[in-house]
């Protein structure tokens, strides 16, 4: 089995403003297809040909991490695509949204280091 750069599911343009045409081009024409590149040369002879991507990964995992890095950046670009989408955002799922709002906020507290103490919600 040969791994496989997908297109992605929308225009290179879909994301802006937040995310450019170029920077988008760039990380997955080039950064992405590169991890796709790699996993094909490494898995050559490894033992790994023709399984599934998830199998290398978990297979390759502390005996070859070459493949490994690849392969598992492949897996995770994979699903990073999916996670993007044009006009995204919405409503945060209810159990995360009150997790997120009823822990301590994290602020910046200068030098580089951070500090619990209240921000202001508003």
């Amino acid at each position: 089995m040969s791994f496989t750069l997908p297109e992605l599911p929308y225009a290179y343009e879909a994301l802006q403003p937040y995310m450019s045409k170029e920077t988008l081009e760039y990380h997955h024409d080039k950064h992405h297809a590169a991890y796709v590149t790699n996993a094909n040369n490494l898995i050559k002879g490894s033992g790994l040909e023709g399984k599934s991507l998830e199998e290398v990964v978990k297979d390759s995992f502390g005996k070859n991490a070459p493949l490994f890095n690849n392969a598992a950046q492949h897996y995770n670009h994979l699903h990073f695509w999916k996670w993007l989408k044009p006009n995204g955002g919405g409503a945060t799922p209810g159990a995360v949204e009150k997790a997120i709002t009823e822990a301590a906020p994290v602020a910046p507290c200068g030098a580089g280091t951070l500090c619990r103490r209240p921000l202001s919600r508003g």
